[in-house]
């Protein structure tokens, strides 16, 4: 005997079921857009959101993207104005809240953010990162980190400006290293409540009028013997300076070079191959300039060290190493064997530090390499920075020198001392 189906039943006509409006399948199709849009930004940078990667991510035809979009930039000034401001900014927030506060515990959403980063938080330093390469997106971003800073100085009249600036490049230089650091790396908690409590101390904050000379960085010269690679290994670092590791093609190699490239193949097989050599040479470069050069240092002379370093990261005549530097650190981001040479890299060069501090104190190690980690993620967030912003550049300095100094006497130096005096 048939079964009548009951008055509930979801087996209705076509014609009976709800109809979906215009404006709500819209709504549909851009929320496809704009989360298809995050993932892939978040994974592969301004320069992987090529509409038709997009829609492809999102399962749809290329014709929404194109009605909607003329390009990636779009798409990326689209994804700042409606979500990655707001958590860029929050991002910022917090870890001023917990800077701010003598007895705070950096918040686990803080600390989550900072080890691995949310689509939305990678997504907005991806765009920070890049922003000064799209002359649309580069006045939005531009902006709103000039007046997150003015915010900063404005609430805080009792600190330095410089020290408000630490506010912003430390918690954006953490997320940017994220992808390119060694997983022994210590845990960010430690080290930032010696940093906070370092950077809240008046006798650091009260430090007024130091000077010093920038220093002055090139783009690093290869020497490997072979004449014709070093030639391609600065073409590629140059050449990635400019425009960025993904655009980074073939013939602009060859043309900065002076050859052809069909010649680069009876060095080196591949662009890839090229960008190992030049993280190589970067990784070098930023070893004797900003870590095994300043451990032989008195207490004036690390501080002198820190200003100098400073006002070189910022000064525009060293613009194309700082390029470089945030080029190569986005490189690493977006491919798993750059990030991997660079987290060899890494780790090799930190253990000369770590392994004597080891053995004057094992329970310092971890402290120690948690500062230099916290180093290079500020040294690569104020650049980030300053590519965008010019309001670093007449800062003075003289209070980030002496939390620095303080730091690094804490978690390293002195184990050092306490071991040569053994």
């Amino acid at each position: 005997m048939p079964q009548t189906k009951s008055k509930g039943s979801f087996d209705q006509p076509a014609n009976d079921r709800p109809r979906v409006s215009r404006a709500q399948k819209t709504r549909e199709v851009q929320t496809a857009i704009t989360n298809s849009a995050l993932e892939l930004l978040a994974a592969n940078g301004v320069d992987g959101l090529a509409l038709t990667k997009i829609a492809a991510n999102a399962g749809m035809s290329n014709g929404p993207l194109y009605g909607r979009y003329d390009s990636a930039e779009d798409v990326a000034l689209e994804l700042w104005d409606e979500k990655l401001r707001d958590q860029f900014q929050q991002l910022v927030r917090e870890f001023d809240n917990f800077a701010s506060s003598p007895d705070a515990e950096p918040s686990d959403w803080l600390l989550k953010e900072l080890e691995t980063p949310s689509d939305l938080t990678a997504g907005a330093l991806e765009v920070v990162a890049v922003a000064r390469r799209f002359p649309l997106l580069v006045d939005s971003v531009r902006n709103d980190v000039d007046s997150l800073f003015h915010q900063l100085c404005a609430e805080h009249p009792e600190l330095p400006p410089s020290i408000c600036s630490l506010r912003l490049t430390v918690p954006v230089g953490c997320v940017l290293t994220s992808r390119s650091v060694p997983k022994s790396r210590p845990a960010w908690r430690s080290i930032l409540l010696r940093f906070r409590d370092s950077a809240l101390d008046p006798a650091n904050l009260n430090q007024r009028g130091r000077t010093a000379t920038p220093v002055e960085f090139s783009i690093p010269l290869p020497d490997t013997g072979d004449a014709g690679l070093d030639e391609f290994v600065a073409a590629v670092m140059e050449v990635v300076a400019r425009v960025g590791f993904e655009k980074t093609t073939a013939h602009r190699v060859a043309r900065a070079a002076g050859h052809s490239f069909s010649s680069a193949y009876t060095h080196v097989g591949t662009k890839d191959e090229l960008m190992h050599m030049a993280i190589g040479q970067m990784m070098a470069q930023i070893w004797k300039t900003g870590t095994a050069s300043f451990l032989a240092l008195d207490a004036e002379g690390y501080k002198n060290a820190i200003l100098a370093l400073q006002l070189g990261l910022l000064t525009e005549a060293n613009r194309p190493i700082r390029q470089l530097r945030i080029e190569t650190t986005m490189a690493m981001r977006h491919h798993k064997d750059l990030s991997d040479a660079g987290r060899k890299r890494t780790a090799t060069s930190l253990a000369l530090i770590t392994d004597a501090v080891e053995k004057a104190d094992p329970a310092a190690s971890d402290e120690a390499a948690a500062y230099w980690y916290l180093t290079a993620a500020n040294g690569i967030g104020s650049v980030s920075l300053s590519l965008l912003t010019t309001e670093f550049r007449d800062l003075d300095w003289s209070s980030v020198a002496a939390v620095a100094y303080e730091l690094a006497f804490e978690t390293t130096l002195a184990p050092l001392q306490k071991l040569a005096k053994a």
